[in-house]
């Protein structure tokens, strides 16, 4: 009853507040909400644990959130702010720790066209948003960062704690340059970051910087990131750095796009990702492959991840899919199939 109250009290403040507001000339947008109830049919077959295997249907990272700007009165800025929260709308044991409501991204910041942008919160960090550019498929069964293994690291999953980043303004109509760290006190037993095997890292610090350049047809990207955490709670993992790079290149109604990703040292491997989409009316076609090796916290496993599906577009960038995903450990000739049809519905976007 009381999370029901929690996402009501949620909906009501910002349908409330949702409209925008004008003062001396300005346009704001005090709180507009925005949502996305992701939800599939999945089936698991091949050489799934007990109690993984079969068909069930899955909620995909549902969220809900408000999110707004308003003239900050210093520095001819924008105050900008953003609070979410993961809803699971199948059952209360697909999120973290069977909670059927978790915090995702939230933070408070600065921003001008002068001078850039900073944030301070649990923040989606530049060395995670170089993926979310390039993977169509996040969130979905086909996306390369699941359980770090299908063609990206866990790195790209979820948030940093306590972080600050800062962006830099355009330059030459495409380039930006960004730099981040996540920082808790001395021995503090409180995560860096607040997915899976990421929350193995405690107290200290995790930073990182990167370089993009987002012009018509063309996406590159290049990201360092490093990481010294006061106490780690595997043996498989370090406190160590690792580095990525990125591209996506459209043409008409194709597109290409790869990643390749080196965080051996820190001990999620390395990990190499492509994929191709064509679009013929409201469809997307999209193939995928990834890799992932040399990875000590799995095990030093070769995984080969395959997928092919489709999506169809819908209003206010809802969209109907359907995927089949062949997952592979070749070191052990283990299999994992799944096969997946749902929709992502879509609001405030």
């Amino acid at each position: 009853m009381k999370q029901a109250m929690t996402v009501l009290t949620l909906a009501s403040m910002a349908t409330v507040l949702s409209q925008p507001v004008f003062a001396a000339g300005a346009s704001e947008d005090l709180a507009h909400l925005y949502g996305q109830l992701r939800v599939s049919i999945d089936n698991h077959s091949g050489d799934w644990a007990a109690g993984q295997d079969g068909t069930s249907i899955v909620s995909n990272a549902s969220r809900l959130g408000v999110k707004g700007h308003y003239p900050a009165g210093i520095l001819n800025a924008n105050l900008i702010y953003q609070a979410e929260v993961r809803y699971e709308t199948t059952d209360s044991v697909n999120g973290t720790a069977s909670k059927q409501l978790e915090f995702r991204e939230g933070y408070a910041g600065l921003a001008s066209k002068q001078w850039g942008r900073a944030r301070l919160g649990r923040l989606s960090v530049a060395y995670k948003t170089t993926l979310t550019k390039i993977d169509p498929w996040n969130d979905n069964a086909p996306q390369s960062r699941a359980s770090g293994r299908q063609g990206s690291s866990e790195l790209h999953s979820s948030y940093f704690n306590n972080a600050v980043d800062y962006v830099t303004p355009k330059i030459a109509g495409g380039l930006t340059a960004s730099v981040w760290m996540a920082s808790e006190f001395n021995n503090s037993t409180k995560p860096l970051h607040n997915t899976g095997t990421l929350s193995n890292f405690t107290g200290g610090r995790a930073a990182g910087a990167g370089i993009r350049w987002n012009k018509g047809p063309l996406f590159l990207s290049a990201d360092y990131i490093d990481i010294n955490a006061d106490a780690i709670g595997s043996p498989n993992l370090a406190n160590d750095s690792g580095w990525q790079v990125g591209a996506r290149y459209k043409i008409g109604a194709f597109s290409v796009a790869g990643l390749y990703e080196d965080v051996k040292k820190i001990g999620l491997g390395k990990n190499a990702y492509v994929n191709g989409i064509y679009k013929v009316g409201k469809t997307r076609i999209i193939a995928t492959y990834g890799t992932n090796k040399d990875a000590a916290q799995y095990g030093n496993k070769d995984w080969r991840t395959a997928t092919i599906g489709a999506k169809y577009s819908l209003p206010h960038k809802s969209e109907l899919f359907a995927a089949f995903v062949n997952k592979k450990n070749t070191t052990d000739s283990l299999t994992y199939n799944t096969f997946t049809v749902g929709l992502n519905a879509k609001f405030g976007y």
